[in-house]
């Protein structure tokens, strides 16, 4: 879905009264027009189609079914061509050890670049651990943390429900990212008191929540599967230790102390195999596997957004390092092999369309949907405050003057993009971090409504859409001008207008030999099509799509 619009002019023509009366009747009847046409040719099209279902009865629920997942074939073997097979010529292991982290809140991808161009989510992975099993692999899932990424009430609700996830998921062991470490400690005990300690599997070394003895969480986990034993436990690097300066209610202890102080216990366990999972930098976990040569895989957050498609050596041990990369697009999987020439297997899995969507996850996100619905604006703590420019006003007015431009801008995906969220399953419009950018008046990146912003369906109808404010800025002192509501000289109106435009400068984009720093337009297109919702974003390619 397009997330950022151009659809004023970029120079102000004066118009009478008159003429602005006719520009807007004008818009109105070709918009009826429109919608009339639509309406004639669904209802046409609807007569036929169910018509047809009923006088040749060929086509049954079973063909339906066969056509959905002929389909289904065709999109997996669309990504398996573009991102390449997995598990080639792979035996049965003896134990999969499958790795996660950095899930960074995105319990899906956004999809508004369409889920077939984005990896990741907790309903592709849950369908992807679904065919692990059904090979019967014996499988251990263990994730490195980092959870979320934002703070606040609903960075807090999606702790929860990608803790819960991860558990229905059968992980054995979660570790403890410092974005989650800043949350409220009383939200983290409250959630993490609901489990016993057999189904809790959050694991730290050297952070616990409140004091070690609360229990809230373990220092490490032995696991048994196919018949071994595998011991795990994680750290929270040194490097966010700064980040949690004033979380009063978090116990931390040096790293490498912790593991010093843990190693003869994890050692007695005799396990088959020892893993560590540092939450910091690949810098920071070779380091401890140097002083630690007892692990055997070392996995660590804080590398690549894209992980290398291998494990790495880790130079003066024995160790292999793993990477996931970040926003859970990618998992790690090692084999486990009874070959002491090949003990290790290693597989790189994209979570891209070829697996399906499962149906626990998406209740999951139904009822998480529900939570944020029932909380509220309010419940949620979003502040409105006021934008230091202006007010917002939407783009109907705009259009008693930009008549051109607002029938380009009814034309295009941003004059959709609320409806896009309602039509969801679920509706995504009670989600302030896709709302962001999808209603008029709120700022993109931080997910905040401002003053005169968007504040619901029926509270704030003008405000539907991905309006021309959101890139000209808010308007309200420019139509009081322009509406001689304000008494204002011409070089005050000027100044308004001038305010207004927007001018693209030439070669213009965000790709490379483009002109970027010199120019304006790009940059806000950019604040909604960015590197998490929008990966593919070529303001040249898709400037054509909305021009006006």
């Amino acid at each position: 879905m397009a997330r950022c619009s151009l659809w004023a002019t970029y120079g102000l023509r004066p118009v009478t009264r008159y003429s602005r009366v006719l520009a807007t009747m004008r818009l109105r009847v070709v918009s009826l027009w429109r919608r009339s046409l639509v309406l004639f040719l669904s209802v046409g099209a609807g007569i036929w189609f169910f018509g047809f279902l009923a006088i040749d009865g060929l086509q049954s629920e079973d063909a339906i079914v066969r056509a959905d997942t002929k389909g289904a074939e065709k999109s997996a073997e669309d990504a398996i061509r573009l991102n390449g097979e997995i598990f080639v010529d792979w035996p049965k292991p003896q134990v999969a050890i499958l790795f996660s982290g950095e899930l960074d809140g995105y319990l899906e991808p956004c999809g508004c670049a369409g889920l077939e161009n984005q990896k990741g989510g907790l309903k592709r992975r849950h369908s992807f651990i679904r065919q692990l099993e059904g090979k019967g692999w014996p499988l251990v899932s263990l994730d490195m943390g980092g959870l979320v990424r934002r703070l606040g009430p609903q960075a807090e609700i999606k702790y929860n429900y990608a803790l819960k996830s991860l558990i229905d998921l059968g992980y054995s062991a979660v570790a403890l990212g410092a974005r989650e470490l800043q949350m409220d400690a009383n939200y983290l005990t409250y959630v993490l008191s609901n489990y016993s300690p057999e189904d809790n599997p959050v694991v730290s070394a050297n952070v616990s929540i409140l004091d070690p003895s609360a229990g809230l969480s373990h220092r490490y986990r032995v696991i048994e599967s196919g018949g071994k034993k595998i011991g795990v436990t994680s750290v929270l690097g040194k490097k966010h230790y700064a980040s949690l300066q004033n979380a009063a209610d978090i116990v931390k202890t040096d790293p490498a102390k912790a593991l010093n102080e843990l190693m003869p216990t994890l050692v007695a366990e005799k396990c088959d195999l020892l893993v560590l999972m540092v939450h910091a930098d690949p810098n920071e976990a070779r380091e401890l596997a140097k002083q630690f040569p007892q692990f055997s895989l070392v996995a660590t957050t804080g590398g690549a957004e894209e992980p290398p498609p291998t494990m790495r050596d880790i130079p003066g041990t024995q160790a292999k390092l793993i990477e996931v990369g970040h926003k859970g697009m990618y998992l790690a999987i090692v084999g486990l092999y009874d070959d002491p020439e090949n003990p290790l297997r290693y597989q790189r899995v994209p979570l891209d369309h070829r697996f399906g969507d499962s149906e626990a996850m998406q209740e999951m996100m139904t009822v998480y949907q529900d939570e944020l619905k029932e909380m509220g604006f309010d419940g949620l703590g979003l502040m409105n405050m006021k934008h230091p420019m202006d007010s917002f006003v939407g783009s109907e007015a705009c259009a008693e003057c930009h008549a051109d431009e607002a029938e380009a801008f009814e034309a295009t995906p941003h004059a959709h993009a609320t409806e896009t969220l309602v039509t969801l399953d679920p509706p995504r419009h009670f989600d302030p971090e896709c709302l962001s950018c999808h209603v008029t008046g709120w700022e993109p990146q931080e997910s905040f409504p401002y003053e005169s912003g968007y504040m619901g369906l029926t509270k704030t109808p003008h405000l539907l859409g991905n309006g021309c404010e959101n890139c000209h800025g808010p308007g309200a002192a420019h139509v009081a001008a322009e509406s001689s509501e304000e008494t204002l000289s011409e070089k005050e109106i000027e100044s308004l207008r001038a305010a207004m435009r927007l001018t693209i400068v030439d070669n213009e984009g965000n790709k490379d030999g483009q002109v970027f720093n010199e120019a304006v337009v790009v940059k806000k297109c950019m604040l909604c099509h960015d590197a998490d919702n929008s990966p593919d974003f070529d303001f040249q390619e898709y400037w054509p799509q909305v021009e006006h």
